[in-house]
């Protein structure tokens, strides 16, 4: 499941972290609306001549596959047991797993959390500063055995490979060596023979292991590195979450045990994004937004029909003598949900961190046994270093796939930020209520391209889009070539275009991203507005 991707980009506070969080800034206020008389119905477009374009797309992150080959400890009956060798098998590369990330991911000695000015012994995060960090972090869940072979006399080995996502120039931050390939190697030193239940992962060890201060016995494990393909850019199945009529999402806002209580401030800045957007508000203050509130609720058109956009926002306060239905909540909301966005403190093999006495906390286990249906959905999981295991879990549960799902994570530490500029993204309609839809690449790029992510290279990304919509989901392939004046006669307005033929009447377009998604019987161009490159789009031939 490798499909990852991050675009790029452009103070300094405290990570959200494992426990972490911080105050959240907030960018310039780009809109959700486009200006009364400027609607996709009313834009004019032009054809590009041939040769006048350029495709260029700045990625601050990539993905790349680590493979390498373990000894493993087991005799020959176990060998010969499969369900016995899968078990050590899956302990051990769950170990070397843990001790990649621990390699791999950045370090820091810790946070004021009381803001008492200094970081006390009780606010120290990492004991390992110095090892590794690389601004890297390891898709846990992405290992794969290709192969474990081996005797009694030689002993057994298990070949893996595993994925990780880092910045671009990961292979030359990295102290890697030509192979005898002519591929990229790099040596991981782990405690020997170390195994590691997967259900019970010792993520302490992140935070505390160094092979150079290690007391016991190591193991050196010779691995190579490789850049992944890239990933093409397509939209969230806008259509899908259309079509029952209702468009709803979630915001669940995790706990933040510092002083500054982060979490408020951004359930607030939330609160305040979807009035100033026009929503019918449940209450008329945020103080006064409960659990059983209801929705925040706007009539908007999309895909041509009439839909309801509904919102709705929780945070920690509100369950303060309700822990287990808070937990309860967190769940059903994540499955039921189009979209459905967690923001608070993640981690390696935790979840999400929704009480400061942990009796809410749904574990990243969860995620793989939770009452998903096969419903298409966006989830953002907006923590630390998400990356690591947060899609996969997802994907692990047997109702889900990249299929029906995408994943929106975070290769590093996350501060909280671009949120509001996210919502707006998701919620966005013209000057007349016509929903707008935003592509991976854009909504992706706009986080990256937040100041302090870029600046504390954040690294968002997104999974599961290679089978999206590249084709705009609410384009009209059947309209291409018909007759119009206004794209409105197309269909949706921003899914199709009205474009001025060389000769005779003006005819519909479908805009798309790519020029493999126009259907047979039509070609590919780019679209200008006001002279500058706006869009793709189908046209007949």
């Amino acid at each position: 499941m490798r499909r990852f991707s991050a675009f790029s980009s452009l103070l300094v506070a405290a990570p959200f972290v494992l426990g972490l969080t911080t105050a959240c800034g907030s960018e310039a206020d780009t809109g959700t609306e486009t200006p009364a008389g400027d609607t996709a119905a009313t834009e004019t477009f032009e054809v590009v001549p041939a040769g006048k374009t350029d495709n260029f797309y700045s990625s601050v992150a990539a993905e790349f596959e680590v493979t390498g080959r373990l000894p493993v400890t087991m005799t020959k009956d176990e060998f010969n047991d499969e369900a016995k060798r899968q078990e050590i098998v899956t302990r051990r590369l769950t170990a070397f797993g843990l001790y990649l990330t621990t390699y791999m991911t950045d370090k820091f000695r810790g946070i004021d959390s009381n803001g008492d000015g200094q970081i006390s012994e009780s606010e120290v995060f990492f004991r390992n500063e110095g090892y590794g960090s690389f601004h890297a972090m390891v898709r846990n869940f992405s290992v794969e055995t290709l192969d474990v072979s081996g005797d009694p006399d030689a002993g057994y080995a298990v070949t893996f490979s595993i994925d990780v996502a880092g910045p671009k120039d990961l292979l030359s931050i990295m102290p890697v060596s030509a192979t005898a390939e002519g591929g990229k190697g790099f040596a991981l030193r782990m405690p020997k023979n170390a195994t590691v239940d997967p259900n019970s992962v010792p993520r302490g060890e992140i935070r505390s292991f160094n092979p150079d201060t290690y007391s016991g016995e190591l193991e050196t494990v010779d691995c190579t590195i490789a850049k992944l393909p890239d990933v093409s850019n397509a939209y969230p199945a806008y259509d899908r979450f259309v079509e029952d009529g209702v468009y709803d999402i979630t915001l669940f806002f995790g706990h933040d045990y510092n002083k500054s209580r982060s979490d408020l401030q951004e359930a607030r800045q939330a609160f305040e994004v979807l009035d100033s957007a026009g929503f019918d508000l449940p209450v008329s203050r945020f103080e006064d937004l409960k659990a059983d509130s209801g929705l925040f609720k706007k009539q908007i058109k999309a895909n041509g029909k009439d839909v309801s956009l509904e919102v709705r926002i929780y945070h920690s306060d509100m369950f303060t003598t309700d822990r287990k239905g808070q937990h309860d909540l967190a769940v059903s909301e994540l499955v039921a949900r189009d979209v459905f966005m967690y923001l608070g403190h993640a981690g390696p093999y935790f979840g999400f961190y929704l009480d400061e006495a942990r009796q809410a906390t749904v574990n990243y286990l969860e995620l793989a046994n939770a009452p998903f249906s096969e419903k298409q959905q966006l989830v953002v999981a907006q923590g630390c270093q998400t990356y690591s295991q947060y899609a996969d879990m997802l994907y692990a549960n047997p109702a889900k796939s990249e299929d029906n799902l995408d994943v929106i994570t975070t290769v590093n530490y996350s501060y909280g930020q671009g949120n509001e500029q996210l919502i707006k993204s998701l919620i966005r309609v013209d000057g007349e209520g016509n929903h707008r839809p935003v592509d991976f690449y854009t909504m992706v790029g706009d986080l990256n391209e937040d100041w302090l992510n870029s600046y504390k290279d954040v690294f968002y990304g997104v999974m599961g889009i290679d089978g999206n919509p590249q084709m705009h989901p609410y384009a009209s392939v059947s309209s291409i070539g018909e007759k119009c004046e206004t794209a409105a006669d197309c269909g949706d307005p921003d899914g199709n275009a009205c474009i001025a033929a060389s000769i005779g009447p003006k005819q519909c377009a479908a805009k798309t991203l790519a020029e493999s998604a126009c259907p047979e019987g039509t070609r590919f161009e780019y679209l200008a507005r006001a002279g500058t490159i706006a869009t793709g789009a189908c046209l007949k031939k």
